[in-house]
């Protein structure tokens, strides 16, 4: 194993999810003290910053393929400014309209930690241009302090007024607004810090922003590459979401199975596109280097083997955690199974996918994802849902399904392979295998 690579991975794979765990853990402080409204209230826009946050993370690819093809930040910078621009408009209608759809007080606080969460909201691309610019300097441990401290940081600040017992509307509203300040200062410190390495500058940042100002349709227009990264994950919490209710539909019992079991897999799967990711940085890297042999360069199946031996031993673990703690043992074994089955896979599936996009470009592999999740998971999950059949063994079977068809669609698409010369950044589907 390249341990340098796995390392980098893990680095990547943390700082990009790691806040998503934060807003489980404020959640569950924010619990032990205030109304389900409130709950309700945090929980809701955890889940919508979270949408926010999937279709953001495209910025991560093409910052990633900008900077590893020696281009400048300032085209990403000018497509992150544009869509900060439609975020916030976003945002003032969503806390306009939600206490008028909710017809609880949970609307009202809502509408209060949305409003104190816009700043973190709008600054999300920005961010992600920020983490892949990062990454893409191999400082990827940055990121992850950053990540670390923001999430302690309100964590703290949700146990504090926990502790004081504030009213629940200044409750939630210290909690959104702690938000929106942990993501201002981390801009900014990593702003700074990539200014000092001459990869932007506030000029470059004030003409991406007249740039987006004064060509919104072209902006809009150059978002569709954006997109297309983070489709995959878009169609993925769709899924998820649809598995579950299709589940609760059958028996609550069924539904708690499935959400448990998706929160499993979605903590392992999801951060797992970024080993996809950055091995494409160190394949590509290698490749370039003139002083290394080409025959010697990191190659595709590397990352794939060394992601295989990781995932293999998180497969054990959690057949091994199965066996030892008592709030896993809803999960029956043919789930287990199953979920271990998918584990074992994701080397050729989201692995592979993640990697396309930055050795080949954003759309790669969308043919494969559109077929699979629209052949097989959802007329599967719609047949479960008309027959009243969704079992949670039901509900993985098409889930897994669907994954092993992505896979096999993902292998018949020629593997990509980087030549060793200046013209690498085309990249060349050869109609062979990587040499191993």
């Amino acid at each position: 194993m390249r341990r340098d690579y796995l390392g980098r991975a893990t680095l990547a794979a943390s700082a990009m999810f790691l806040p998503g765990i934060g807003s489980v853990v404020i959640l569950l402080i924010m619990a032990t003290a205030y109304s389900d409204d409130v709950q309700a209230a945090i929980g809701l826009g955890g889940s919508t910053a979270a949408i926010v946050t999937v279709v953001a993370s495209g910025f991560v690819v093409t910052t990633i393929r900008a900077r590893t093809a020696g281009r400048s930040l300032e085209g990403e910078l000018t497509g992150a400014v544009g869509t900060a621009m439609l975020l916030l408009l976003a945002s003032i209608a969503i806390a306009l309209l939600s206490p008028v759809l909710s017809r609880s007080d949970a609307g009202g606080f809502f509408a209060v930690y949305w409003i104190a969460t816009i700043p973190a909201t709008v600054l999300t691309p920005i961010g992600f241009v920020f983490n892949g610019a990062f990454q893409a300097l191999r400082r990827d441990g940055t990121n992850l302090i950053t990540a670390v401290t923001g999430t302690l940081v309100k964590a703290a600040v949700a146990a504090v007024v926990v502790l004081l017992g504030v009213s629940p509307l200044a409750a939630v509203a210290a909690v959104g607004a702690t938000t929106s300040v942990a993501s201002i200062l981390g801009a900014l410190v990593r702003g700074s810090q990539l200014a000092r390495a001459d990869m932007i500058s506030w000029p470059m940042f004030a003409a991406a922003t007249r740039e987006a100002l004064a060509h919104p349709v072209v902006v809009v227009r150059s978002l569709g590459e954006r997109a297309a990264a983070s489709v995959d994950g878009l169609v993925f919490l769709v899924t998820f979401t649809a598995a579950i209710l299709v589940a609760t539909a059958h028996s609550p019992a069924d539904g708690a199975v499935v959400a448990l079991s998706v929160a499993v897999m979605r903590s392992v799967i999801v951060p797992l596109k970024q080993f996809g990711v950055v091995g494409a940085r160190f394949v590509i890297a290698e490749r370039r280097g003139s002083g290394r042999d080409r025959a010697d360069a990191m190659r595709l199946s590397t990352v794939q083997v060394n992601c295989f031996v990781l995932l293999a031993a998180i497969a054990v673990a959690l057949t091994v955690t199965r066996l030892a703690l008592p709030v896993f043992d809803q999960l029956g074994w043919l789930v287990v199974a199953m979920m271990a089955g998918q584990l074992l896979i994701e080397p050729w599936a989201g692995v592979l996918y993640s990697y396309r996009k930055i050795a080949l470009s954003t759309a790669a592999g969308l043919p494969a994802l559109g077929i699979a999740y629209g052949a097989v998971a959802g007329p599967g999950l719609t047949l479960l849902a008309v027959t009243r059949s969704g079992s949670a063994e039901a509900i993985w079977a098409v889930l897994l399904a669907t994954r092993v068809v992505f896979a096999v669609l993902l292998a018949w698409t020629p593997r990509i392979s980087m030549p060793a010369g200046s013209d690498w950044r085309r990249g060349v589907i050869r109609r062979r295998r990587d040499a191993t």
